[in-house]
């Protein structure tokens, strides 16, 4: 079983390490529609995200692949507020003992008035397959979001602009550069409807919808679809005042279901 695991992994994970973006469980409830949604997690997608935080906030994620008993992401996020800055940490990991991907990151943004916000994120990669060694790079990640009225927002981000690969003559693999452009309508407090189409260089354009709605005070209720490969996603979250818990479901049509559950604390 660890064999074949090892084999699927390094097939999904090796040729194009798409893992290491994991953005909790919130955002992929909504189908990771994510280019134009403020979230703690958005260290991992939009930088800019991150500038509609309140306070100091610290999250961790967890998802396992059904499929495997051992494969699974632990994601941790930390952002601090202050003067109209923000700075966060991120580290994420993917893999089993065979195979792993680390992705560590810091990122700083900063609010331009009431509507404007720009971010960049800094990325140390690691990749380490067993009997084959490990393999080290950098990224970079920039985005700006823009409130064009209350009710509509827009956003664009890029991953890897630079095109940074591995360099190592054991592993072949790169980082995806990957252009996002999306958008929310928050018709209420209550509701977000946020849209994102994304295009990696190597792939076909992928759109993804999602949804989050407040039904009460405590709890939202979210869904969300995105098409390259058609994957389906639910989720729900628990607000008890500085504290939240979400849970979310993936189905993805080779994968199979990959449930995970993050916790955030507001300080």
């Amino acid at each position: 079983m660890r064999k074949f695991l090892l084999v699927i992994i390094i097939l999904l994970g090796v040729n194009k390490s798409w893992s290491q973006y994991n953005q909790g469980a919130r955002l992929t409830a909504m189908g990771n529609a994510s280019a134009a949604v403020y979230d703690i997690w958005s260290l991992n997608a939009n930088p800019a995200g991150i500038t509609g935080l309140k306070s100091t906030t610290a999250a961790a994620n967890y998802a396992r692949y059904l499929f495997g008993d051992e494969l699974s992401e632990q994601n941790f996020a930390f952002v601090l507020p202050f003067n109209g800055n923000f700075v966060g940490l991120s580290v994420n990991r993917y893999g089993i003992s065979e195979y792993n991907e680390i992705k560590a990151g810091l990122g700083l943004a900063k609010k331009f008035g009431e509507a404007l916000s720009i971010g960049i994120k800094v990325n140390l990669h690691q990749i380490k397959i067993s009997n084959y060694g490990d393999a080290n790079t950098f990224s970079v990640d920039a985005g700006v979001n823009y409130a064009l009225s209350k009710q509509i927002g827009v956003g664009l981000y890029v991953n890897n602009p630079s095109s940074q690969s591995y360099k190592s003559s054991n592993i072949a693999t790169n980082i995806p550069t990957v252009i996002h452009l999306g958008a929310t309508y928050t018709p209420s407090d209550k509701v977000i409807v946020a849209t994102t189409i994304s295009k990696d260089f190597d792939q076909k354009f992928d759109v993804s919808v999602g949804i989050d709605y407040r039904f009460y005070e405590i709890l939202s209720l979210r869904g969300g679809i995105s098409a390259k490969p058609f994957k389906q996603y639910v989720g729900i979250g628990l607000n008890y005042q500085k504290l939240v818990l979400d849970l979310a479901v993936q189905s993805h049509p080779q994968i199979g279901y990959t449930p995970q559950i993050g916790l955030s604390y507001a300080f």
